[in-house]
């Protein structure tokens, strides 16, 4: 039952919404299996042998989960992009060592990694979980059970009081930082714990009327299936949503615990069920790569209906998998059951397979790096090559003392031809390069990730310089910090940096999905940044922000056309509140973007960089562009837009020159807002203090 809701979710079959819950109902039947299995072994020894503990499980769990890892990265190095290679090479590697539960949390937690598309071996993380369960707590139950009296009585004790710490741990972590609670055994050890609980309470069940087991078992399935539909892949998980499918899955576990004479007729015991459960491990493993790499190779999302026909095909694989990998290992017929030859095959196979699926990453990033070697060179100055006259359009009363009012920029002139040709040899950044092109303040704490809300002390630029000039915004503001560090290097201006992930400084409360829950930090580190500014007094603030968040109003979460306006309103307070602090105040506008991710389309499209260029009806969204134009009007502010800059044709190419312009599908590499610096200060209004020292003030 649980591999099954798991696999139908997966598939994307629309009334099982919360199908994922398969997962927790095998968290609580590990519990289950695993204490059971070493209750037994103490009360009948007198004690573990963690290393014939440990050989079966490598065993039982290692070479089915090697042949799938091996063989799905391999294929993804067939299909998939090239600079998507490593990625996968790299879960590979945390898939083979069991800790992808961490890499992916981390992932779901890094605003730069969040966009990442779903790696084909995201299905590895309960593993990591299970394994880090089966390395703590077979030594802790040794140390719980040598302590005298009633092994089940002590088991259970720690099984209590481990699990009501968990739980509470995962109800307080859903709300605070979701991926963490989603990913770690801290906050499912619970799960497991409800298992290990029935498994030292399993003998009081044996002699249960036949009504009470027919009862939980049905009432069990009930709340199992319940769960599947009513749970959504918006609800707050795990959290409270996670007891009602492990609460089922306890029963339905509560009622086989019956005795033969009392036990309810489950329909489980059905035998296309139990041929499904029987080959359930490899089941799993299989039909995750399966739906995901096809629909990568293609580039499009697949129909149900061929959904449906990639998991239909798991279950030969999956019966093949168990038939001729899973059960010779498992049953000592290849290499034996001595615990020491067991844990030496399963440190040479893990050593092996971590060697064998990091070479493919390592070979992708030669090949990219050795088919662009040979190529040619990209021009140097991007001046010759972006749009003279909509940049010419951007300067209207410059020499004016009052703010600079600019309207968006007219439909570029430049013939996309110009950005025709192979990816150029001399590419900056290059392509393997081009995601971890970012901002330093990304790297020394200066832009604040989701959880922080303290802005901290940083000055760039010229610290010593009398004239003050503040970025504030998202991480779109962040990407050109680069440019204007070196502006304020050149210019002689001190540059406050505070920037923080997600965050706009339009005053609004917003939802994030990386918590899935209202973006509090984010109010309060917009009100820490507008009382440092306040206590700075600049010269000039420049703020922009990312176009599509999702604000809440009076608890409601608001999208579309009124979430527009709100979003809108809020930033003209912020824009008028900055103004009435500096009075010299420039939002930069957003930046064009791309809907598929520029360097990884590149890398599979070397010989064609236009290729990969990007519509401007569909990179530049025209409407918020006006609308940030009538904003900065309204509050009497400068409005600086750099389109011409990043899309100077139409398509708007992903390489200009030698540069790549994206280090992802909306963020400029780093490289690239360097080559266009001086067109951001001949853009932006000057510092107030510099234009009275210049006397034009």
């Amino acid at each position: 039952m649980a591999v099954v809701l798991v696999l139908l979710f997966h598939a994307g079959l629309p009334f099982v919404s919360g199908g994922y819950v398969g997962v927790d109902v095998f968290f609580v039947l590990s519990g289950f299996l695993i204490t059971g299995l070493l209750v037994r072994e103490f009360e009948r020894t007198g004690t573990v042998s963690l290393a014939s503990f440990y050989a079966r499980r490598a065993r039982r769990l290692l070479p089915a989960a090697a042949v799938c890892l091996f063989v799905t990265v391999a294929i993804s190095a067939l299909v998939l992009p090239p600079l998507r290679v490593p990625d996968v090479s790299a879960d590979g590697v945390a898939a083979a060592l069991y800790v992808s539960n961490l890499r992916f949390a981390f992932q779901a937690t890094d605003y730069l990694q969040s966009e990442i598309a779903p790696s084909p071996l995201l299905h590895y993380w309960s593993l990591g979980v299970e394994e880090q369960f089966y390395l703590v707590w077979p030594a802790l139950l040794l140390l719980v059970a040598r302590g005298g009296g009633a092994v089940a009585r002590r088991v259970a004790i720690a099984a209590v009081g481990l699990g009501v710490a968990s739980l509470l741990l995962s109800l307080w972590l859903t709300n605070a930082n979701a991926p963490w609670a989603f990913y770690s055994l801290p906050t499912r050890a619970w799960e497991l714990g409800i298992g290990a609980l029935l498994a030292v309470g399993a003998t009081r069940f044996v002699r249960m009327p036949a009504r009470y087991s027919a009862a939980a078992l049905w009432g069990g399935l009930a709340l199992i299936a319940l769960s599947a539909v009513v749970i959504g892949t918006s609800t707050p998980f795990p959290g409270v949503a996670a007891i009602l499918p492990t609460v089922g899955a306890a029963l339905v576990i509560l009622a086989g615990s019956a005795g033969s004479a009392t036990r309810a007729r489950s329909p489980l015991d059905i035998r296309p069920l139990r041929f499904l459960g029987k080959i359930s491990y490899s089941l799993y493993l299989w039909h995750w790569p399966l739906l995901v790499l096809p629909a990568a190779a293609l580039g499009v999302a697949l129909s149900l209906p061929a959904m449906l026909a990639l998991a239909a095909l798991a279950i030969p694989i999956a019966a093949a998998s168990q038939r001729w990998v899973e059960d010779p290992i498992r049953h000592g017929t290849v290499i034996g059951v001595l615990p020491r030859r067991n844990l030496a095959m399963a440190g040479a196979m893990t050593l092996a397979l971590v060697v064998a699926v990091g070479s493919f990453g390592r070979s992708a990033e030669d090949h990219l790096a050795a088919a662009t070697a040979s190529g040619v060179q990209g021009d140097e100055d991007v001046s010759d090559l972006i749009d003279e006259v909509s940049v010419a359009a951007q300067h209207s009363g410059s020499s004016s003392p009052a703010p600079i009012r600019v309207t968006p920029s007219p439909a570029p002139t430049t013939s996309p031809e110009r950005f025709a040709g192979p990816v150029p040899a001399n590419l900056a950044p290059a392509l393997v390069e081009a995601k971890s092109d970012r901002p330093l303040i990304y790297d020394d704490g200066c832009h604040l990730d989701p959880s922080s809300a303290v802005p901290g002390e940083c000055v760039f630029g010229d610290p010593k310089a009398e004239a003050t000039v503040v970025l504030m915004g998202d991480s779109h503001a962040a990407q050109w910090f680069p440019a204007l560090d070196a502006l304020g290097r050149e210019r002689h201006w001190r540059l406050v940096s505070l920037t923080k992930s997600g965050c706009p400084p339009a005053e609004a409360t917003i939802w994030v999905g990386t918590f899935d829950r209202a973006y509090t930090e984010c109010d309060d580190w917009r009100q820490a940044v507008f009382a440092r500014i306040a206590e700075i007094q600049p010269d000039l603030v420049v703020v922009s922000m990312t176009f599509g968040q999702t604000p809440i109003v009076d608890g409601e979460i608001l999208n579309g056309q009124p979430a527009r306006a709100v979003m809108v309103a809020a930033l003209e307070r912020s824009l008028e509140h900055l103004d009435s602090i500096s009075g010299n105040v420039a939002l930069l506008a957003d930046t064009p973007r791309a809907p598929d991710d520029p360097p990884v389309c590149l890398s599979s499209n070397l010989d064609d960089a236009l290729s990969c260029a990007t519509a401007r009806d569909t990179a530049v969204e025209s409407d918020w562009l006006e609308e940030q134009a009538e904003v900065a009007r309204e509050a009497g502010v400068s409005f600086v837009d750099p389109t011409p800059w990043v899309c100077p044709s139409d398509p708007c190419p992903a390489v200009i020159g030698r540069y790549l312009v994206y280090r992802d599908t909306h963020h400029l590499t780093t490289t690239y807002t360097m080559a266009v610096r001086s067109r951001l200060g001949a853009a932006l209004p000057p510092p107030a203090s510099i234009r009275r020292l210049s006397g034009e003030e």
